[in-house]
């Protein structure tokens, strides 16, 4: 291809030599030429066309170090004019944003409460799993709407401004006041309000392998949330307390509700037990045992000690009657002692008149004095020899009268304990029955009284490890310097950045314009 300048000069020779040589030609090939020449010329336009379009497409511009030094040395200024004003941005915030002051709380959550009763209503787990599932739950709890509404009523936040939702800020004159619902409580309004406000505040967290919770409460002021953190920790001890409390509470009137029947149950039973036992005639000792029973049992006793009796009776009497003729013998079994000193005295008189006969002769006066008083001697000998024997044939006929009567009372007693026997039966079912329901009954009113007691013991084993100190610093904004370096650094960063982008931008117009030019 070739340009119009080019096509000009070769053009310029060719038709300066054809005019001298070939002056003769004819006008219409001068014509053909001169349209040939023409048309080439315009496809020579067309092509230098498309290479100027070539050289004016974009390319991404080549971005050194000493550009962008460059850039940042033209723009200084506007540089420094955004830290200026990041800084001046910081000053007015941290001046004129409101504080938040946080304080904080560490409470002790044992994982089995005090043992105060040795069957109390809540059983202590001792697994470790359950114990963390018990902290998890008291964690959740000490966030919960119920806490919070005890710390909103205690510190009457829903008058204050700065829960309740009526607290005036930059903002609220420029955006105007929400549109207010008629339909709600304006009270219940300000209380809901308090509710979240606080709920947002309140933060609680378990570090691990621990039973500690770390509670932190943030207030405008450090004094609030001092109040704030231990109100909140004190109405958590509240709220597990009365949880317990409404537990042992619900288990008292689970048990109470059934005693007035358990109670008619009982009485039924024990008035079955009396009129059966009047209408059979049944009594029993102190040992609950049958007064007939009782009864056979002590005769059978008595006739055992009867019988016993007898045989002695018995034995003595056939040995008296065997020795009817040792009457006079000191060694005899007849002995008493009336007859011992007869004997004595016989044995005496007996000596006395041997010696005389022996001395004196049969002759003598006194032998018939001494066998006069010998001969009585021996009536009164025979006499209380008669009765001892009477004395033993009378124990022995008292022996066998016992003995009989005895025998006829075990009779009877054994005919009444057979009746006795069959009625015993039936009785014994109804006392059953009795106890059971007695037994129950006195079961069900124990723990009632004592669960109702439990109602009034905390046996919660939630301490306080540290209670809240007021903060040093405000925990949001930051410190106003902190805040003046950190809008400075902003503002410069961002001031950087356009002087960067600006002067990118003038690189792409000078390669823009360069261009153009070629």
């Amino acid at each position: 291809m070739y340009t119009l300048q080019e096509l000009a000069k070769k053009a310029k020779p060719a038709s300066a030599g054809s005019r001298g040589a070939e002056a003769v030609l004819q006008p219409d090939t001068d014509i053909r030429a001169s349209q040939a020449v023409s048309s080439s010329s315009q496809q020579d336009y067309a092509d230098s066309d498309e290479a100027r379009s070539a050289q004016r497409s974009w390319v991404f511009p080549v971005v050194g170090f000493s550009d962008i030094i460059n850039w940042l040395l033209r723009f200084w200024w506007l540089i420094l004019l955004l830290a200026l004003v990041g800084a001046a941005v910081g000053i007015g915030f941290g001046k004129t944003a409101k504080p938040r002051f946080t304080a904080g709380s560490d409470i002790i959550v044992a994982p089995s409460n005090l043992q105060v009763v040795p069957n109390d209503v809540y059983a202590t787990s001792m697994q470790a799993e359950s114990q963390l599932m018990d902290i998890e739950s008291k964690l959740r709890l000490l966030t919960s709407g119920n806490v919070m509404q005890r710390v909103v009523d205690e510190l009457k936040l829903q008058d204050d401004p700065e829960f309740n939702g009526t607290e005036k800020t930059l903002f609220s004159g420029l955006l105007g006041e929400p549109k207010k619902d008629d339909t709600v409580d304006p009270q219940q309004a300000k209380n809901i309000a308090a509710l979240r406000e606080l709920s947002s505040r309140v933060e609680a967290r378990r570090p691990e392998r621990s039973y500690l919770i770390n509670l932190t409460v943030w207030a405008r002021e450090p004094e609030k949330a001092v109040i704030l953190a231990d109100t909140v920790a004190k109405a958590f001890q509240d709220e597990v307390a009365q949880n317990e409390r409404d537990g042992a509470a619900r288990a008292a009137r689970a048990l109470t509700e059934p005693l007035s029947e358990l109670k008619k149950a009982a009485t039924e039973a024990e008035m079955k037990v009396a009129q059966f036992r009047n209408a059979q005639g049944l009594q029993t000792g102190n040992t609950g045992e049958l007064v007939s029973a009782q009864a056979l049992t002590e005769i059978n006793s008595q006739l055992v000690g009867a019988l016993s009796r007898q045989a002695e009776a018995k034995s003595r009497y056939a040995e008296l009657t065997s020795a009817g003729n040792q009457a006079l013998d000191p060694s005899g079994t007849l002995q008493s002692p009336t007859l011992t000193a007869l004997r004595t005295q016989y044995a005496t008189l007996k000596q006395r008149l041997d010696a005389m006969t022996m001395t004196y002769g049969p002759r003598y006066p006194e032998l018939a004095s001494t066998q006069s008083q010998i001969a009585g001697l021996q009536a009164q000998i025979s006499q209380e020899t008669s009765r001892i024997l009477r004395a033993a044939k009378l124990d022995l006929d008292q022996a066998n009268s016992v003995v009989e009567t005895l025998r006829r009372q075990i009779e009877t007693a054994r005919s009444a304990v057979s009746l006795d026997t069959d009625a015993q039966v039936t009785l014994n079912d109804l006392e059953r029955d009795r106890l059971t329901k007695t037994t129950l009954y006195q079961t069900y009113l124990t723990r009632a009284q004592e669960i109702a007691q439990r109602q009034q013991i905390d046996a919660t084993n939630i301490r306080i490890a540290s209670p809240a100190l007021p903060p040093k610093s405000r925990s949001w904004p930051p410190g106003t310097a902190l805040l003046t370096v950190a809008g400075a650094v902003v503002g410069g960063g961002l001031g950087t950045g356009l002087a960067l982008l600006f002067g990118f931008i003038g690189l792409l117009r000078a390669q823009s314009r360069a261009s153009y030019k070629k």
